[in-house]
């Protein structure tokens, strides 16, 4: 399974930040982004399959 790591700007614009191969590996990015104290909001998704639409 592949974790997508993304990451909503103050303007509401999502960028994708990474690609994990678990789950945890995407939160401790999460943990370490976060020590900065921005404003920005991240979260972690099962990757889709852009041609089937099913998750990876």
């Amino acid at each position: 399974m592949i974790w997508q790591l993304w990451r909503q700007d103050d303007n509401g614009v999502r960028y994708l930040v990474g690609t994990y191969s678990s789950k945890e590996e995407a939160q401790e990015k999460i943990t370490e982004l976060t020590k900065c104290h921005h404003k920005q909001t991240y979260w972690v998704s099962e990757a889709i399959d852009a041609i089937t639409g099913a998750e990876s």
